[in-house]
């Protein structure tokens, strides 16, 4: 395969990523609107919104297991498909349980196409030394596509009405075919030939101390993505953003946290993997303690703070999943879906936790105790091993 076909592929994945994560983050600003709307409380929501990620990303490992056998791309495409079709319909639901169970199905699809996307991209690249600058561009666009899907979706119901946002299905549907035609099939020597069981495979990497701290570090930096995202659509309305506001002070957050993405190469030869760490969990109380003083004063610029926050709490990803894949080159699907979708489902577990502290002591609480988590992870996470393999990243 020539090396314009590998590109052409990485695009491809690249674009389905950016697709895929725009419905993930779509429900995510209206939140408050659906728990006025079925008369729940915070705590509630935080509980469904936990289900919803828990139940679907702890599959990850799973699927990616299966996509590592695989020379076929029925993951990728119906994945997204799923995705595309039930979690636009969340708007819709008339009762937590439907509210449930629309989520868990969307994020079910979510997690069926990621691992084998990931795979794929460091498949494509045919060991190119350059598989970092891929894979952030990669995680970079998903981030990009997670950033829009609130101010999408927050517009179209705020202007036209919940069943608008069911049109962003066609989106969906249609990448899945572009899909099928640019993405090559998968080439057969990249298939892992073991008869090692999923458990097995699971134990030879939890066995692996290094891969451990790896997915601390991915765990952590899913809870503040996720919790991040989840709650400041509460402490907005209660300063009395709009619906739209909200949604465009969410979207360029992670907007932010996408451009993090793709600049973190660059950022990787100038000052090294573990500092790039460093960076990513040390900053984060500091842009928490100024974004709560100024909140009272002057929220307009209180916000402009927490926006600048989400550049440096996803500035560590593709860093750490390249390391990972490094170091189980043979399950690159099953260790990308631990990295991505079993850490992203550890960390939605705070979810349900900090909802309640959140309604006992306030949602800026929930702020202070994750950027209190990131900095002593960033501090106690960065063993000699982890050092030494974020060091053979290039």
């Amino acid at each position: 395969m020539n090396k314009n076909s590998d590109k052409k592929a990485i695009l491809g994945l690249s674009s389905g990523h950016f697709v895929a994560d725009m419905y993930s983050s779509a429900i995510i600003p209206l939140y408050p609107y659906l728990a006025q709307k079925l008369g729940i409380t915070l705590s509630v929501i935080s509980l469904i919104v936990s289900l919803g990620h828990l139940t679907s990303s702890m599959l990850q490992p799973l699927f990616g297991f299966y996509s590592d056998k695989m020379t076929k791309r029925a993951f990728m495409i119906n994945g997204l498909i799923i995705g595309a079709i039930f979690i636009p319909m969340t708007i819709l639901a008339q009762s937590p349980f439907v509210l449930c169970l629309f989520l868990i199905l969307g994020m079910f699809g979510n997690s069926l196409f990621h691992p084998q996307v990931t795979s794929l991209v460091k498949t494509f690249c045919f060991n190119n030394p350059n598989v970092t600058k891929y894979m952030g561009i990669f995680m970079g666009l998903g981030t990009i596509g997670y950033a829009i899907g609130p101010y999408i979706s927050s517009n179209l119901v705020e202007q036209f009405g919940e069943i608008s946002l069911c049109y962003i299905t066609i989106l969906g549907l249609i990448t899945a075919l572009i899909l099928y035609y640019v993405v090559p099939k998968i080439p057969k020597r990249s298939i892992t030939r073991t008869k090692d069981s999923f458990i097995q495979i699971l134990k030879d990497i939890l066995s692996n101390k290094v891969c451990n701290s790896l997915i601390l570090i991915s765990v952590v930096k899913s809870a503040m993505g996720i919790t991040f995202g989840t709650f400041i659509p509460f402490i907005l309305k209660d300063y009395g953003y709009k619906l739209n506001e909200i949604g465009l002070i969410v979207t360029l957050f992670y907007l932010l946290s996408g451009i993090s993405m793709l600049t973190s190469a660059k950022l990787e030869k100038l000052i090294g993997a573990s500092n790039i760490i460093r960076v990513s969990f040390f900053t984060i109380l500091p842009l928490v303690a100024i974004f709560n003083n100024l909140l009272k004063i002057n929220p307009d610029i209180a916000v402009i703070i927490f926006i600048l926050s989400g550049y440096f709490v996803f500035l560590s990803v593709s860093v750490t999943i390249v390391a990972a894949q490094k170091l189980v080159p043979k399950h690159s699907g099953v260790i990308s879906g631990i990295m991505q979708g079993f850490s992203w489902g550890l960390g939605a577990l705070t979810l349900a936790p900090m909802g309640y502290i959140g309604e006992k002591f306030g949602v800026i609480t929930i702020l202070f105790i994750m950027s209190i988590l990131a900095l002593i992870t960033g501090i106690f996470g960065l063993t000699k091993g982890v050092r030494e393999a974020l060091s053979n990243n290039y």
